[in-house]
């Protein structure tokens, strides 16, 4: 019996372990696109009134935030973006989130995250 305990109580925990995974997966998934997204509607190749590139530091400052932050914002697999650099991001660029927010599911669509996970599955399978 308590065998049967033990190895029941140590399925559980790996299941645990697997949805904790899967979260993990699909909140690494996001902050990739919410980079990718944010890099490429407003970081990447954005030009001034008068024509001329704006440097990664001259848009942190634009929206107080680290120049080193707009530089994570552009490598491709993105970072665990904070909510208050997109919340500056959105104030700079006066829009709200909801309307950012619902751009980038237009964009990127929940689905992708979904189709992501299963072709992971069926790889490991």
């Amino acid at each position: 019996m308590l065998f049967i305990v033990i190895c029941l109580i140590r399925e559980n925990i790996m299941t645990e372990k697997s949805n904790k995974n899967e979260t993990s997966q699909r909140n690494m998934l996001v902050n990739k696109y919410i980079c990718n997204y944010i890099s490429k509607r407003w970081i990447i190749n954005r030009v001034d009134e008068n024509g001329k590139e704006v440097t990664k530091r001259k848009y942190a400052k634009d929206c107080n935030l680290a120049t080193s932050t707009i530089t994570k914002l552009q490598i491709p697999d993105g970072y665990n973006i904070p909510f208050a650099t997109i919340t500056s991001i959105c104030t700079k660029e006066k829009i709200a989130l909801s309307t950012f927010f619902a751009d980038f599911e237009k964009e990127y669509g929940i689905s992708i995250i979904d189709k992501y996970l299963d072709k992971k599955t069926k790889k490991d399978a």
